[in-house]
């Protein structure tokens, strides 16, 4: 990784240098949904460290938190990677207490798992190094995370929470075979780890959005118009007739974070319903 770990910028309360401040760490927080999450955490004041993989995205985060003085710094890091998340943390520990942690890390993949025959008369199958990147990022990233956070916690023994993040496709959905199927295994870790885990006094909870209304979605639909179709039919079915915007995702991550009665919950923040199949 080209981007190097950095000091706060601005902390607020506890001792004069922050060293004390409780600090919370954003998996895949410089873009999107995490991004909001970061910014949102960093504005109430709480010393934040947005970790992801792609310099380019590490040094915008940086440059906005110093531009609106935020207690929000970056770190590199590649989930599928056991190292580089053993890395992460071992920074994170030295900024302070890790309180929380927010698994946002992901990437959406829409794939039939059989198409419609070619020109050729061949059946297209869903692609098996698809489905292994997905449930190696989105899965097994998961997994590789919550182990470090967990043994962190426990080791500092004052407890701490993990939001992993689902999506509303977990129970099934039309076309995301790969990625349903990873968020359903998100959602059992959290189950299962927070059953766990409540003897060390760490909590375990799930977000689950359903289609999000950010940056990535109205990239998508400006370069290619049938998805823009798609996605509007697929609006018009959400009972609330309206995606989720990034902070209002972002707001049910804050509460998971700070209702200490919450653990094993799966939030779904979904507008009413996500539609199972759009045709």
């Amino acid at each position: 990784m080209s981007v190097p770990p950095e000091a706060g910028v601005g902390r607020a309360g506890g001792s004069p240098d922050g060293a004390e401040d409780p600090v919370t760490v954003v998996i895949g927080g410089t873009s999107g949904l995490g991004l909001a999450t970061s910014v949102a955490l960093a504005e109430e004041g709480r010393r934040t460290i947005a970790a992801a993989r792609g310099s380019a995205r590490l040094q915008q985060v940086r440059t906005l938190a110093a531009a609106k003085s935020l207690p929000l710094t970056v770190h590199p890091v590649d989930v599928t990677s056991a190292q580089s998340v053993r890395e992460l943390f071992a920074h994170a520990e030295s900024q302070g207490p890790v309180a929380a942690c927010v698994n946002a890390a992901g990437q959406n993949l829409s794939r039939l798992l059989l198409s419609r025959r070619d020109q050729n008369g061949e059946w297209r199958l869903h692609p098996e190094e698809e489905w292994r990147a997905t449930i190696e990022l989105c899965l097994t990233g998961t997994f590789l995370v919550g182990r470090q956070v967990a043994e962190l916690m426990a080791r500092q023994g004052a407890g701490g929470v993990l939001v992993n993040i689902a999506s509303s496709t977990w129970s099934g959905s039309w076309g995301q075979s790969a990625y349903a199927a990873a968020k359903a295994g998100v959602v059992s870790l959290t189950r299962s780890w927070a059953l766990e885990l409540a003897d060390h006094g760490i909590r375990v909870v799930c977000v689950a959005p359903g289609v999000v209304d950010g940056t990535a979605l109205r990239d998508k639909c400006a370069a290619n118009p049938g998805h823009a179709r798609f996605m509007d039919r697929l609006r018009e079915r959400v009972p609330l007739r309206r995606f989720a915007a990034e902070s209002e995702v972002a707001a049910s991550i804050l509460h998971a974070i700070d209702n200490e009665y919450l653990t094993g919950n799966v939030m779904e923040v979904h507008g009413g319903g996500f539609p199972s199949r759009i045709v």
